[in-house]
C-alpha cells in the first residue's frame, strides 16, 4: 500500500512543534495551573491538525474538531432553517471545542460573533478551547477585536516549517513507519530540496515508493532525483485512494466518509472526496455515488455543484483541495493559489 494512503502519522516531536506540544499538553491536564485555551498559528501542513487530534483524542467529556468555514456553513444552514437556537446548543454544550483554520472567519461577522458566544460559554463553565490558524492573532483579516482578544487570552505559540534536519529525521520515521527501504543519500537530497511541510514530505516518500513497485526496482539516489525534478508521471488515483487520502486530511476514517451520515463533520470531507473523484477519475455520478454509499447519483452531483459554490467563496478550503490534488497526482493543480 502506498504511503500517501496510510492512515494519520504518529507524532514525531521535531524542535519546530515542540513548544505547541507542550502547550496542548498543558491544555489537556487537569492543573489548576493550565491555560484556558491555546493558539497555535502556523503554515498549512505543519502539524497544526495533528496536534489538535492528538489533544482530541485524550480528552474526556463532550467535545468536537471543527473547521471555521464548516462552522460558518452549519450556522447558514441553521439560519436558512429558523434554527439559530439549536445551533448555539450543540455547540454551547461542550467541554471541548477545537476549531481549524480561524482565518476562514474573514469578514464574517455573524460567524465570528457566534463563535465568540460558544467560546465564552465553554471557557466559563471551565472547558477547553484550541484554536488554529495560519496566522498569529494580531495578523487575522477582518476579524472582531473581542474575538482576537479571546484568542490572545490564553497560550499562543507558532509552528514553523521543519529545518534541514528535522526534514531528514521526518523521512526517516516516515521511511521507518511504513517499511519503505530509504538509502541515507536518497534521504538527504529528499531532505535538502523539499523544502515544505512534512506532508509533502510524506507525499514524496509515497511517490518514490509507488514508482518502484511499479517499475519492479528499489529507491536510490537516481529514483529520488526524479521525483524532486518532477519527471515521475504517476497514475491516476482511483476512488479508494482518493478516499483515503481526504479522510487523513480531514481527520476521520475512510470508513466514516463511506457512510450515510449527515454529521457535518463528514459530509464536507465527502463533497471533497467526490469533486475530487469526478475530477481525477472521470467516473459517472451513478459510480460515484455508490462507492461513498449514496441512494443515487443526484446526491453526487449535487455534491460536486456545492463544492464548487464553496471552492469561489472559501480561500482556505480552496487552498486544502488544491493540497490534496497536489498530493494525489503529485503535482500542482492548474491555478492553484
Amino acid at each position: 500500500m502506498a504511503v500517501s494512503g496510510r492512515e494519520t502519522e504518529p507524532l514525531l516531536l521535531v524542535p519546530e512543534i515542540r513548544l505547541a506540544h507542550s502547550a496542548i499538553s498543558q491544555l489537556g491536564s487537569s492543573s489548576r495551573s493550565r491555560p484556558p485555551s491555546v493558539y497555535i498559528s502556523g503554515p498549512p501542513g505543519t502539524g497544526k491538525s495533528h496536534l489538535a487530534r492528538l489533544f482530541l483524542h485524550g480528552d474526556r467529556g463532550r467535545k468536537r474538531m471543527v473547521l471555521a468555514s464548516e462552522f460558518a456553513a452549519e450556522l447558514a444552514e441553521a439560519s436558512q432553517q429558523k434554527d439559530i437556537a439549536g445551533f448555539q446548543d450543540r455547540f454551547q454544550k461542550l467541554d471541548t471545542l477545537v476549531c481549524e483554520d480561524l482565518q476562514a472567519l474573514a469578514g464574517r461577522t455573524e460567524s465570528q460573533q457566534q463563535l465568540l458566544a460558544v467560546i465564552d460559554d465553554i471557557l466559563g463553565r471551565g472547558g477547553r478551547v484550541l484554536i488554529t490558524a495560519s496566522r498569529l492573532p494580531g495578523r487575522l483579516d477582518r476579524c472582531d477585536r473581542k474575538l482576537v482578544n479571546r484568542c490572545r487570552g490564553g497560550v499562543v505559540v507558532s509552528v514553523r516549517r521543519p529545518a534541514p534536519a528535522s526534514r531528514l529525521q521526518l523521512l526517516e520515521h516516515f521511511a521507518s513507519r511504513h517499511q519503505v527501504p530509504l538509502p541515507v543519500d536518497a534521504a538527504q537530497v529528499l531532505a535538502r530540496r523539499i523544502t515544505g511541510s512534512p506532508r509533502e514530505l510524506l507525499s514524496a516518500l509515497g511517490q518514490l515508493e509507488t514508482l518502484a513497485r511499479i517499475n519492479g526496482g528499489v529507491i536510490d539516489l537516481g529514483l529520488a532525483q526524479q521525483v524532486i525534478s518532477g519527471d515521475v508521471e504517476a497514475d491516476a488515483p482511483g476512488l479508494s485512494q482518493i478516499a483515503r487520502v481526504v479522510a487523513r486530511h480531514f481527520g476521520v476514517s475512510t470508513r466514516r466518509l463511506r457512510e450515510r451520515s449527515r454529521a457535518q463533520h463528514i459530509v464536507l470531507p465527502r463533497q471533497c472526496a467526490m469533486l475530487l473523484a469526478r475530477e481525477l477519475t472521470g467516473a459517472i455520478y451513478a459510480d460515484i455515488a455508490t462507492y461513498f454509499g449514496c441512494s443515487n447519483h443526484t446526491t453526487a452531483l449535487h455534491a460536486c455543484r456545492r463544492m464548487q459554490q464553496r471552492l469561489g467563496n472559501e480561500p482556505e478550503l480552496r487552498r486544502l483541495i488544491h493540497a490534496i490534488h497536489a498530493e494525489l497526482t503529485g503535482r500542482e493543480e492548474p491555478g492553484s493559489e
